[in-house]
């Protein structure tokens, strides 16, 4: 079974949506990524795909592409921060290796990889 977000690591309400979209924010190949840390001290995942896109069923298996390409990411990285992914039209038709490249690159642009993980030394 795949690894799915507990309620705490995942951005559930319209209100923090919205205040994760006034941080700072990143496009590429048809992602956006809006990010501003939390108090929560663990990262936090939205992902928002527009009905004009397609049906439910292909966005949520964009979803579900983009949660596994997050997890693989951000492995060994604890940031607190709030994500919130945008899927344009650009990224609608990739294939999931074009998906977890586009969402690594966004990620390495940001300070989110950067850091280092826990338990390592700088």
């Amino acid at each position: 079974m795949p690894y799915a977000y507990q309620k705490s690591e995942r951005l559930r309400k319209n209100t923090e949506f919205v205040a994760a979209m006034k941080g700072k924010r990143l496009s590429l190949d048809g992602l956006s990524l809006f990010y501003t840390t939390n108090e929560e001290g663990n990262v936090r995942v939205g992902i928002s795909i527009s009905k004009k896109l397609a049906n439910a069923v292909k966005r949520n298996k964009m979803k579900r592409r983009i949660r596994n390409s997050v997890i693989k990411a951000l492995e060994g990285h604890s940031p607190a921060y709030d994500l919130v992914f945008v899927v344009r039209q650009g990224l609608y038709d990739a294939s999931y290796g074009q998906i977890r490249k586009t969402v690594e690159a966004i990620l390495r642009r940001t300070v989110l990889l950067t850091q280092n993980p826990e338990g390592t030394r700088p």
